[in-house]
């Protein structure tokens, strides 16, 4: 029996009880063994992706000796006498094969290998190969090579010696048959091998040309099923092979495809013309000259199909000629090409029956077409100078039905204006699908598969000239030999929709509509132009060189009046239906659409019939199966008719109103949620139709009554699928936004309370909330839909919302609010003022710094209710308002909020809720209501408020305001947060108001900035310089030039401030849409290069940070600067380079676009070999940034420039000592190197691991496990990062690392206590950590100094409480 899923699997038990005599033991045995190596698979894969998983309970270590074991036992049981055990012992392999170690997986390769080429095994030979065919699929990648050289060479050598080519063998022979079960499983078992490890294992590599030898004889085995199999290992191979062997693949069997004979009359002069003109000509192996020509052409095509990307054009001059051999356009249209003529001794078809004769012609001529196909789609630049030959042969196959006549050359275009001719044509295509099942039992009529291959030829010709089809619709071809009659290939599709085998007429008209498809999309892009319009000049048109695909005339009245045969055959096929409808719904996109009201009429008649095919008793039982489905696709094709805006709105609303409209409401009744929800929304695009169409006020009234018929029992009702109630209200809202003037005030009022009903239900809120969001819209444009008689309702049950706990309720229900209350009179008595103190009441109660996206929306939802409402503006105040002011003053307010918060001030400002004075007195009030001081973050957000209400206050109180507070600025004074504040004020204000139109006011400021440079508050001098940067942005004439000055004279502590001010007003004007900066460039150059080696650091980084924002704004300006100062040799070129490196680095994290900085980073690399170290860590930064935010940027020079000095600065130890008196300090000054370097290193595991060289780095990564305790504990992370990723040369450098870790586990504690002690416990199981992560690698076991480790760790007793800490985690 078997175990819960919570207990833990004694495998001892089960492992014996594999061996038990009774069947059913063993198979349970080795079900509950497959189900706990499944758990423990899982759990290392959990372990993986999570380092920190804990162990779970059920889950138990396999050591390695019961590992072989289970591998014993389960290699048994693959020859047990049960089937249902052999089975499972196949299920379980594959799961074991995960878990067990290399050496494991080479021992259970060899033996599955050894019993399956094993002659006496041939009763389990198929187990085996399953087995050995699992074992390939579920092999660690990391083991995969070693897989391949146990078994290559062995199934090399079972081929060989298992072949038998001889035409005379006897397929019945007993070790003939065992010979090619071998042989079968071999080549089954290489073709998986290829697949996946073909082009990664040396081992492969190294084979390639003796498994092409090998396969290619196979091709000549008498055997049909060994040439079919060895042509598609043949087929994976090719992928893998160099253009070299490729090359002489294709020759060979090329050479040998040459000599066969053709098909057909045509087709044998053809090849007859090929031998006499190359009859020096030889083989180029002898080993193919038994081969089947069926087997060769299936390789060619096989190969074409993988790889005919790499093939040349030599071999597609050479291929297509000996293809077309058999299947010769002529040869289509000759009734005699089966004829009873002698056959030439070389003939392909020489010593077999008629039957026989004719499978093979169908075989041959199937495949040349899928040889076609793939060249088509491989290699369509080599193939087209044949193309036209194969597009003839396609047409000419497409066709190609000897045992029917269609009649193709009647001509019958007088007959489509006559009625009665008309009704005759549609009985004989009746007829004919009454041929097609009367002509279903004929077993030995299997040309459509000739004529399915010709079509998926054509539609890889669709698919190759997608960008530019218009050839396919110009481009003539000769319909048949030697007629007059020609056609385009968009006819020729077009004409055969009258194909009587359903599997290829769906495949004709699923090809002209992808052909369709294309052609519009080609037009879209201005590839050619699709004449639509009878008005359209096409004589102007040609001459100015557009290509013209013409629509108008006979083109799209063919394509629906084929797609309406096909509609209307009540013997026709429920997929040419459906085809026939996406065909129609593709042509809705082109210009013109359907057609005139003719064709629009035509087509919803017979959409009628398709929801109408439940009534018909006479289609029911023909449609019984698939009729929903179709009703659901005739549906989605009248919404498109009705959505794609292609038609006259007119002709659509005329044909649809008296035919489709009462079939359409009448779904809406159905009983499948599908075409309830489809006839919805079809009613949800009619409304609107009626709007474009110019419908009558009588015909409104009479669609909207049809339509509240329709859509009002769907939206009362409740037990209804979801789907279906998200639709109606849809319905509802289109209805009630353009039709609610002929709806009576009791049906409007109706839907308005059914929203309301909706509004209430838990299911069915959001939806509702959408609905009146829609309605709400509408009722702002228009003055006939009032929405007064709900309005209360609906906003005091939007404000109950409010209060509900789900997040996306509230916030639908503040975007509703938002919109609801904007579609109000600025005045309306019926309305309830008690309700919008209800509503800015919970307004106001939900604004907090908690939540800021719901803070946003109400803030931006109360900025609504006072723009409807000016009246509110108390209401605001006294709700809103101190909320608001509260919010300003919260260090958390940022982006959006802050945005909405300032957007309510301005709007009360404007409305006059409040006074600027008042609200001024407010906000300033804020910044110490609590008797602090306020944080910067605070201070600047009041700034920004403050600044915004005085942009929004009248022009005549703007300059008094900037005035006011600039002589309330006194660097002097002892406040300094009011300060800092009228600092912020007044450069926020020049922000967005040219200062330099008010008189003297930028002098002012300008001394004012400068003054507070000399303040003794560093508070105030930072302010000073922000204001000066953002003040800068609107009025840049009068303070660019003055900061720029002032920084020529400046040093220290000032010049640090002047470019701050820089720094800001760049970051400012970046934010500043449409921002062109170019022509300050070479004003700010010049104070920012000389100043790239300045002593101070403070002032280097602010430079830094100003080019690298530069950087991002004009690239192509400063980078050649960067470059050029990179390679500075001057006397301070190392401060140079520092700020450099930054640069770039700021460059890098503000989002340069990396190709305009991507030929430049190999010069900033170069940074990283200065011998100064500050200069080399500011270096490893930016690498690091690089890897982090655009590892495009260094991975093509990561291992020749990069790698090697960070494997250099990964070790560097420059330590010194210091006398400090009485005792001795040791610096070591490359530590931050080594930080960086490890930092870099870990980016890359993650962002860019393929540039890395892994097994170079482990002797680093082992020195710096015995770093210091920072750098230990970096190294650590790594370590367990590479456990998941880079397991094998981890376990490769294994024992590198023990002296490492023991010394980290034996950590001694001394006399540390409290968090020095926890520390050091952390420390010590941090290494523990490693241990056992690494201990679990595959492959360990070699290292046996670890595994010596691991074991006196695991057997130490002080160890033990941090282990089973660990452990537990």
């Amino acid at each position: 029996m078997s175990r819960g899923s919570n207990s833990a699997p004694n495998y001892n038990d089960l492992l014996k009880k594999t061996e038990h005599y009774d069947k059913d033991e063993r198979y349970m045995a080795i079900s509950d063994l497959c189900e706990a190596l499944k758990r423990n698979a899982a759990h290392a894969n959990s372990e993986n992706n999570n380092n920190t998983a804990a162990a779970s309970s059920s889950t138990t270590q396999i050591d390695s000796q019961t590992e072989r074991r289970i591998c014993s036992a389960v290699l048994s049981l693959l020859d047990d006498s049960s089937n249902d055990v052999q089975t499972v012992a196949v299920k379980t392999l594959g799961v074991l094969l995960m878990t067990v170690q290399e050496e494991q997986v080479n021992e259970i390769a060899d033996r599955i290998c050894g019993l399956m080429l094993d002659p006496t095994k041939s009763a389990l030979r198929d187990v085996y190969a399953i087995g050995l065919k699992t074992l390939v699929e579920t092999v660690p990648d990391e083991m995969g090579n070693a897989v391949c050289h146990r078994l290559s060479s062995r199934l090399v050598d079972g081929i060989h010696t298992n072949s038998n080519t001889s035409p005379n063998s006897s397929p019945s022979s007993g070790d003939d048959k065992n010979s090619e079960e071998i042989v079968l499983a071999c080549l089954n078992v290489l073709t998986d091998l290829l697949t996946r490890f073909g082009s990664t294992s040396n081992s492969i590599k190294m084979q390639h040309e003796p498994l092409l030898n090998v396969t290619l004889s196979q091709l000549a085995s008498p055997r049909p099923i060994v040439r079919k199999r060895a042509g598609t290992t043949i087929g994976v191979l090719a992928t893998v092979i160099s253009d070299t062997l490729l090359h002489r693949l294709v020759e060979r069997l090329l050479d040998q495809i040459d000599q066969a004979s053709g098909l057909g009359k045509s087709g044998k002069k053809r090849a007859k013309i090929a031998h006499k003109t190359d009859q020096s000509k030889s083989l180029a192996s002898s080993d193919l000259r038994s081969a089947d020509t069926r087997s060769l052409i299936r390789t060619m095509c096989t190969v074409s199909g993988t790889v005919g990307h790499r093939l040349n054009q030599g071999h597609i001059d050479r291929i297509v000629p000996i293809f077309l051999r058999f299947c010769d356009p002529a040869d289509a249209d000759d009734e005699d090409y089966d004829s009873d003529e002698p056959m030439d001794s070389d003939d392909v078809m020489a010593g077999m029956g008629e039957e026989a004769a004719t499978a093979m012609q169908i075989e041959l001529r199937e495949s040349c077409f899928a040889g076609f196909e793939s060249f088509v789609l491989r290699c369509p630049a080599l193939i087209r100078p044949h193309l036209d030959q194969i597009v003839y042969s396609a047409l000419a196959y497409m066709r190609f039905d000897p045992n029917y006549t269609y009649d193709d050359d009647d001509d019958d275009n007088d007959a489509e204006d006559d009625e009665e001719e008309e009704e005759e044509m549609e009985e004989e295509e009746e007829d004919e699908y009454s041929t097609e099942d009367d002509m279903s039992d004929e077993d030995d009529d299997n040309n459509w598969k000739v004529r399915r291959s010709a079509i998926r030829t054509l539609t890889a010709v669709v698919e190759a000239t997608k960008h530019d089809p218009s050839k396919l619709w110009i481009d003539e071809f000769a319909w048949r030999q030697n007629s007059e009659k020609k056609t385009t290939v968009a006819g020729a599709l077009v004409n055969r929709f009258k194909e009587r085998e359903e599997n290829c007429r769906v495949d004709i008209i699923e090809c002209f509509t992808r052909l369709l498809s294309y052609t519009v999309s080609a037009s879209s892009a201005g590839v050619l132009v699709l004449a639509s319009c009878t008005s359209m000049d096409d004589d102007a048109l040609a001459a100015s060189g557009a290509v013209v695909v013409d629509l108008r005339s006979n083109v799209s009245s063919a394509i629906v009046k084929a797609t309406e045969k096909q509609l209307s055959a009540k013997k026709g096929g429920e997929r040419s239906k459906s085809s026939a409808i996406a065909l129609l719904s593709t042509l809705c996109l082109a210009p013109g659409g359907i057609g005139s009201s003719e064709q629009i009429t035509s087509v919803f008649r017979h959409v009628k019939t398709i929801l109408n095919a439940d009534d018909d008793a006479n289609t029911r039982r023909h449609s019984a199966v698939n009729s929903k489905s179709l009703k659901l696709e005739a549906l989605c094709l009248v919404r498109i008719m009705l959505s794609c805006k292609k038609h006259d709105a007119s002709d659509i609303k005329n044909s649809l109103l008296p035919i489709l409209l009462s079939d359409i409401c009448k779904c809406v009744q159905e009983d499948w949620y599908k075409v309830i929800s489809e006839a919805l929304r079809v009613l949800v695009e009619i409304p609107g139709l009626l709007v474009l169409g110019s419908a009558t006020k009588a015909e409104k009234d009479e669609v909207a009554t049809s339509l509240y018929d329709a859509i009002e029992p769907r939206l009362s009702e409740h037990d209804l699928d979801q789907e279906i109630k998200e639709c109606a209200l849809s319905a509802s809202a289109t209805l009630l936004s353009i039709l609610h003037e002929s709806l009576t005030p009791d049906q409007k009022n109706r839907i308005l309370t059914l929203l309301l009903e909706r509004l209430k239900n838990d299911t069915t809120r959001i939806a509702a909330i959408k609905t009146l969001s829609s309605v709400g819209r509408a009722a702002k444009s228009s003055e006939d839909l009032e929405l007064t008689s709900v309005m209360n309702e609906a906003l005091e049950q939007l404000a109950l919302l409010l209060r509900q706990q789900s997040r996306s309720l509230k916030q639908s229900a503040l975007e509703c609010i938002d919109t609801l209350v904007l579609c109000l009179p600025a005045s309306d008595v019926d309305m309830d003022e008690g309700l919008f103190d209800s509503v800015l009441k919970d307004l106001g109660e939900i604004i907090s710094d908690k939540d800021l996206h719901i803070c946003h929306l109400s803030l931006s939802a109360s900025n609504s209710v006072l723009k409807a409402r000016p009246s509110t503006g108390t209401l605001v105040k006294s709700h809103v308002l101190p909320a608001s002011l509260d919010l300003s003053k919260s260090a958390l307010l940022q982006d959006p909020a802050l945005s909405s918060l300032l957007n309510l001030l301005e709007q009360m400002i404007a409305s006059g809720a409040i006074g600027f004075d008042e609200l001024h007195k407010f906000l300033e009030g804020q910044m110490a209501g609590d008797g602090s001081k306020g944080s910067k973050q605070v201070i600047s957000n009041l700034a920004q408020c403050i600044a915004t209400i005085a942009v929004a206050s009248p022009l005549a109180n703007q300059e008094a305001f900037i005035r006011s507070t600039i002589s309330a600025i006194k660097p002097s004074n002892t406040d300094v947060a009011v300060t800092q504040l009228n600092l912020l004020v007044s450069g926020n204000f020049g922000r967005k108001v040219d200062l330099s139109k008010m008189k003297g006011v930028a002098e002012s400021m300008q001394k004012i900035y400068f003054e507070s440079f000399d303040s003794s508050n560093e508070d105030i001098k930072h302010a000073a310089a922000l204001a000066l940067g953002r003040a800068s942005v609107g009025a840049i004439d009068p303070f660019l030039p003055a900061l720029l000055s002032a920084l020529e004279g400046s040093s220290g502590k000032k010049q640090y401030l002047l470019f701050s001010s820089l720094r800001e007003f760049i970051h400012c004007y970046r934010e500043t849409e449409g921002s062109d900066l170019s022509s300050s460039v070479p004003m700010l150059l010049p104070p920012l290069e000389m100043n790239c080696g300045n002593d101070e650091e403070g002032v280097r980084a602010m430079v830094a940070e100003c080019l690298g924002a530069l950087a991002c704004l004009e690239p192509k300006a400063i980078l050649p600067v960067l470059k050029k100062l990179a390679t500075d040799d001057s006397d301070k070129k190392v401060h140079i380079h520092w700020t450099v490196g930054n640069a770039v680095k700021f460059a890098i994290g503000g989002q340069i676009n990396p190709t305009e900085l991507a030929p430049y980073m190999p010069t900033f690399i170069e940074l990283l070999k200065e011998d100064d170290l500050a200069v080399k860590n500011v270096a490893l930064l930016m690498v690091y940034s690089a890897v982090h935010h655009a590892p495009q940027l260094v991975v093509g020079i990561m291992r020749e420039q990069v790698l090697p000095q960070l494997y250099e600065l990964a070790q560097l130890n420059m330590e010194r000592k210091i006398d400090l008196g009485p005792f001795k300090h040791t610096v070591d000054d490359a530590l931050p190197l080594r930080k960086a370097a490890l930092s870099v290193f870990s980016t890359c595991l993650d962002k860019c691991p393929s540039s890395l060289d892994i097994p170079a780095f482990m002797p680093v990564l082992a020195k710096a496990l015995a770093d210091v305790e920072d750098i230990q504990l970096q190294s650590h992370q790594i370590v367990h990062t590479m456990c998941a990723r880079h397991p094998i040369p981890l376990a490769a450098a294994a024992d590198s690392f023990v002296k490492a870790l023991e010394k980290t586990v034996n950590k001694k504690k001394g006399q540390k206590t409290g968090t020095e002690l926890e520390r050091v416990y952390e420390w010590i199981k941090s290494g523990l950590r490693v241990m056992l992560a690494m201990s679990k690698l595959d492959g360990i076991a070699g290292a046996k100094d670890f595994v010596e480790f691991v074991d006196r760790i695991k057997k130490s007793r002080p160890h033990a409480p941090f282990l089973q800490a660990v452990e537990d985690e």
